[in-house]
């Protein structure tokens, strides 16, 4: 009952009822003679803002790695393919002077924390 019509009820208005509410006429859209444009961005304004983006980027990436490599200390080894051939004493004596500088080095990281 609740979802067929109700002749009844229809008939209740009478003839100055109003017409229904569900009319289907809409008016048409009006057409814009500039149909095909968007108002979009361009191809060429869109390749120079991500243009000018990955500038921006790749230039504070490369402020960002020039601190870096500033900041970073200086190995006063070698790499390890491009070191000579060292005789027993000589790679002994690299090794304790390593060995000293670890030492001092822990020393005065510990004469320098907070009591």
């Amino acid at each position: 009952m609740g979802l067929t019509a109700c002749p009844i009820a229809a008939g209740q208005l009478g003839p100055q009822a109003p017409d229904p509410l569900t009319r289907d006429d809409q008016p048409p859209a009006p057409t814009n003679p500039d149909a095909d444009d968007d108002g979009g961005l361009s191809t060429l304004q869109l390749v120079l803002i991500f243009g000018s983006a990955m500038a921006v980027l790749a230039g504070i990436a490369w402020v960002i790695l020039r601190d870096a490599h500033r900041a970073a200390p200086v190995d006063d080894r070698s790499p390890p393919g491009a070191q000579k051939k060292l005789s027993a004493r000589e790679r002994e004596r690299q090794q304790r002077q390593r060995r000293e500088r670890a030492k001092a080095a822990r020393r005065q990281r510990k004469r320098n924390r907070p009591r």
